[in-house]
């Protein structure tokens, strides 16, 4: 009577655990949350690649800046044709960027006195007497970037700005 028993309870399933039984549940909540882990992964993603193209482009701004404290074209005019060539050279070949660098607008020089008052270049210093003590330069530089997923809050074109004291 022992083995008959054995096999009945093997046949069928006992009431208490359901008709359907619990083979494939795992599966089934791995359908529901499968969506919100492969967003939230490509979420983070997304961040970290905008983040390293961000600093990126921050530091080749800051090499161009660099370029135009260190050049001695530059020191005799930061506009001239081969000063502002020099540079954004400088900027585009300090990494391998794809999609490639565009400049919204030439590096541009402003000049301020000691005490921290803005003047135009070339022009003398109110009180002083002499030309500027601080003559800087601004390179602005902007890539497009484009996201694994549209998200709507992360940009698709990033900008970096830096300004250096030429002299």
């Amino acid at each position: 009577m022992r083995q008959k028993q054995q096999h009945i309870e093997r046949v069928m399933p006992r009431i208490g655990r359901g008709l359907l039984g619990t083979a494939g549940t795992a599966a089934v909540e791995f359908a529901f949350a499968a969506p919100i882990l492969i967003t939230v992964v490509l979420g983070i993603a997304d961040l970290g690649l905008l983040a390293a193209r961000n600093a990126a482009l921050e530091g080749a701004t800051r090499i161009g800046a660099e370029y135009a404290r260190n050049n001695s074209t530059c020191q005799t005019g930061i506009q001239s044709s081969s000063c502002i060539t020099g540079i954004k050279n400088a900027v585009q070949n300090s990494g391998s960027f794809s999609p490639a660098l565009t400049f919204p607008s030439d590096p541009s020089p402003s000049c301020e006195c000691d005490d921290g008052s803005s003047i135009t270049c070339g022009t003398t210093c109110v009180g002083a007497g002499k030309t500027p003590n601080r003559v800087l330069v601004t390179v602005t530089a902007s890539q497009a970037f484009t996201p694994i997923l549209s998200w709507g809050v992360i940009p698709t074109s990033l900008t970096a700005s830096t300004e250096m004291r030429v002299q």
